[in-house]
């Protein structure tokens, strides 16, 4: 393991010489570490093979061994299977908390301020994915106590009386021109 992976992640983005280290005294390994993306999450996968390892030695020897141990004490034959199952995947669990601890998330969080621009944005892909939103006092009680919470009932409500203002505007501009058309016949 190297020596940054060792370090708290507001350590991980400082200089060598901030970290105690001289330059060029990091590992070359670190350079060539790989990520995987595995169930929509980044792994390394020196890490992700160490608790493969893990889990299936240490399963599998508890499974082996509970076999043994309830055949041994004169379990019922046709239980010992699955009271050493049971063993077996308590085992499974206890390795995969165990390896959790042993090997942080490798992902970086960046929070950034989403603005107003962003919200319009993501209404205009849902409106083109599902169609007009349309008024938020009409959602069921249930959604519109959801979007409250979320903060977003502002936004939906002046979008719909944005949508709502928008052909009237087209239509008092579109009326002058087709009441010229009809004074010409």
């Amino acid at each position: 393991m190297s020596q940054q992976h060792d370090l708290e992640p507001e350590q991980q983005d400082l200089e060598p010489e901030q970290q105690g280290l001289r330059p060029g005294q990091q590992h070359a390994a670190e350079a060539e570490e790989t990520y995987l993306e595995v169930w929509g999450d980044t792994v390394s996968s020196k890490h992700l093979l160490w608790s493969i390892l893990m889990g299936v030695g240490f399963a599998t020897t508890v499974f082996l061994t509970a076999q043994w141990f309830f055949g041994t004490i004169g379990v019922d034959e046709s239980m010992v299977g699955s009271y050493s199952l049971l063993v077996g995947l308590a085992a499974c669990v206890a390795v995969a908390v165990v390896c959790a601890r042993l090997f942080k998330p490798k992902r970086s969080l960046v929070e950034t301020d989403a603005g107003s621009d962003s919200r319009e944005s993501a209404m205009d892909a849902i409106e083109a994915e599902v169609g007009p939103i349309g008024d938020p006092d009409e959602f069921p009680a249930a959604v519109l106590e959801e979007v409250k919470m979320l903060g977003l009932y502002d936004d939906f409500k002046q979008r719909h009386e944005r949508k709502q203002n928008e052909p009237a505007a087209d239509a008092s501009s579109a009326a002058p021109s087709s009441a010229t058309k009809e004074g010409d016949k």
